[in-house]
């Protein structure tokens, strides 16, 4: 048995490892999922601001030339950026071939001002392209691609990079997997990415107006006055006639893609050169990035319903500030808006799962673990038990019939061969030899019987009668056997007992085994009296067989009917039995339909107490 429990505490200790383990994997995995889930979350409300951005440039980059002008040349109608503009445009321009900066807003000198003060050093003299902003982004901004979101901090992001790491080969050329199939959804990046220049074949008179008209059809134009909202400089207007004429009033207008720079006070210029035939022309307009930002805010996590859960920040850089807690991600903008970058810091999102359901699983897997290991133990244990008691039966059962026998042989081979001389004595052996014998019958009726029990195949003859009168058969039987052995049987029955329902047969084994072990556990007693008694107890006849013994030990007494069981060791028991007599006491008893119970009585001894049912009456 020590080593079962020794093997049974090593399988618990691994099975208690391999809870641990995977509760623990369990956990990073859930972390790195939940994890994933707000970096999905984000990365879809960066690729809607991408998405309202890329609206907002398509709009932009499809603006017609003339709409920088203050007036259009053609009909003098005022410029729509004059209205309806977006609330985070704060300016909006346009730098001729000579460096004139003019404006289609109102008052035209203030918004100059204010254009002026924004590019100002934007364009280094002489130069046509856009300056390098490495060395102007901040250090994590510029290390971070635009179009891009990357998560700075929050629960599960390391295992949400280890799981990245151990993740399975991205697929072969061809071939789609499903994260590059989400991905593939996302396209406002990737058409901002495919931008091209745009070509435009105007009349020039939508360009410049009358005043070209007029000079087309001119010997001297260059006499001919031009207005001050006019694109064009006087000298030129000769070659552009000519020009105007030679391609049937047709003008080709080249527009290049929408270029980004951060600007100062906190704004942001896009700008686009524009061909007008050889002369190249700067448009563009001044955003104010903390407007932007607000606008982005407003469209996007304020009509999602996301406000309740994430906190968008616009401050030109991600930071390294952790919240404890939250899921911190940072989104460098595609170009030309590369020099804008956000943050976005999410909240346990609801409906993701949650570390609870974890450990509740693992708490579950314990008590699973430990009570199928207990039960495992106690259904070994049970069964090493019982067949010990079972071995211990078979070696009691031989010594029962190996006493009886033996005396029985004795007496039989001194009787035969004449060696009892005196009458007296052969009536002696001849008692015990008749005692020994009824002895064992009693046994090997008591094996047989507990056979047929646990077979189930003993039937019980059930009928209504008195049980007092088979209380004085049993003491009646059993009077030369307990007097053989110093004891003497009382028999105490009430006049009022009313009919039970009992199989005569089976009532009297049960007396005789009650008696027998009364007899044999108080042999040391000096009241050797056993009392069977049988009286009204409400609804109910009680029948008890009591001794005045040593009594039954507390440790022993919620066993003592439990089959094969002795509380004495078989190596130093000093009492005959095979430890199947309480056990048939009670398997009789019940299947007459009668409770038993046994208890230490007052005043010394052990007292078995059977209660039979009143039988009722028929037609009651």
């Amino acid at each position: 048995m020590r080593r079962i429990r020794i093997a049974l505490a090593l399988a618990s200790l691994a099975a208690l490892g391999l809870v641990a383990l995977l509760a623990w994997r369990a956990q990073q995995g859930l972390a790195a999922e939940s994890a994933m889930r707000h970096q999905a979350v984000a990365e879809r409300a960066f690729e809607e601001m991408e998405r309202a951005l890329s609206e907002f440039l398509a709009r932009e980059e499809a603006r017609p030339f003339e709409d920088y002008a203050y007036s259009s040349p053609a009909t003098g109608a005022r410029s729509p950026l004059a209205s309806g503009i977006e609330p985070f445009v704060v300016g909006a321009f346009q730098i001729d071939p000579e460096g004139k900066l003019t404006t289609p807003l109102e008052p035209a000198d203030v918004a100059v001002a204010r254009v002026r003060s924004a590019v100002d050093g934007l364009w280094p003299a002489g130069s046509r392209e856009k300056r390098d902003e490495a060395d102007a982004l901040p250090e994590q901004a510029a290390a971070q691609a635009p179009g891009t979101t990357r998560a700075l901090g929050g629960p599960g992001v390391k295992e949400q990079v280890q799981a990245a790491a151990e993740a399975p080969a991205p697929p072969r050329k061809g071939e789609i997997g499903a994260f590059d199939a989400l991905e593939s959804l996302n396209r406002a990046v990737d058409d901002r990415a495919e931008r091209k220049q745009k070509v435009a074949q105007v009349a020039p008179s939508a360009v410049y107006g009358r005043t070209l008209a007029d000079a087309a059809g001119s010997a001297a134009p260059e006499e001919r006055e031009l207005r001050s909202s006019d694109y064009a400089a006087a000298p030129a207007l000769p070659a552009l006639a000519k020009r105007a004429r030679a391609d049937r009033d047709e003008l080709r207008i080249a527009f290049d893609p929408m270029i980004g720079a951060p600007a100062r006070a906190n704004t942001l210029v896009l700008y686009r050169t524009v061909l007008v035939g050889e002369r190249g022309f700067r448009q563009g307009l001044v955003l104010d990035r903390a407007a932007l930002g607000a606008w982005l805010d407003e469209r996007v996590i304020g009509a999602t319903g996301l406000r309740r859960v994430a906190e968008l920040r616009f401050d030109g850089a991600p930071s390294s500030e952790s919240t404890p807690g939250r899921y911190v991600y940072a989104h460098r903008f595609a170009e030309p808006f590369d020099a804008l970058s956000a943050e976005l810091r999410l909240a346990p999102l609801p409906g993701v799962g949650s570390l609870w359901a974890v450990y509740a699983l693992a708490g579950v897997l314990l008590v699973l673990g430990a009570a199928g290991m207990f039960a495992v133990y106690r259904t070994v244990a049970v069964v090493m038990h019982y067949a010990e008691r079972r071995s211990n039966f078979a070696a009691a059962v031989t010594h029962e019939l190996k006493t009886p026998l033996t005396a029985i042989r004795m007496y039989a081979e001194m009787l035969r061969d004449g060696l009892v001389p005196s009458e007296a004595k052969r009536q002696e052996y001849y008692a015990t030899i008749t005692g020994e014998s009824e002895r064992l019958s009693r046994l090997v009726d008591n094996v047989l019987e507990f056979s047929k029990l646990e077979g189930g195949r003993r039937e019980l003859a059930i009928a209504v009668g008195m049980v007092g009168p088979v209380l004085e058969d049993a003491a009646e039987k059993l009077a030369p056997h307990a007097a053989s052995l110093g004891f003497a049987l009382s028999v105490r029955v009430a006049s009022d007992l009313p009919a039970v329902r009992f199989d005569r047969d089976a009532l009297l084994q049960v007396l005789f085994n009650l008696v027998d072990n009364a007899m044999k556990y108080a042999k040391a007693s000096e009241r050797r009296t056993v009392e069977l008694e049988a009286r009204r107890e409400g609804n109910a006849v009680t029948v008890a067989v009591r001794d005045f013994g040593p009594g039954v030990a507390r440790v022993h007494l919620e066993r003592v009917f439990e089959p094969f069981y002795r509380g004495e060791s078989e190596l130093t028991r000093t009492t005959k039995g095979t430890g199947i007599g309480l056990a048939l006491v009670k398997e009789l008893a019940e299947r007459m339909g009668a409770a038993v119970s046994g208890a230490n009585a007052d005043g010394g001894g052990f007292r078995v107490r059977l209660a039979f049912p009143v039988a009722r009456a028929p037609g009651a």
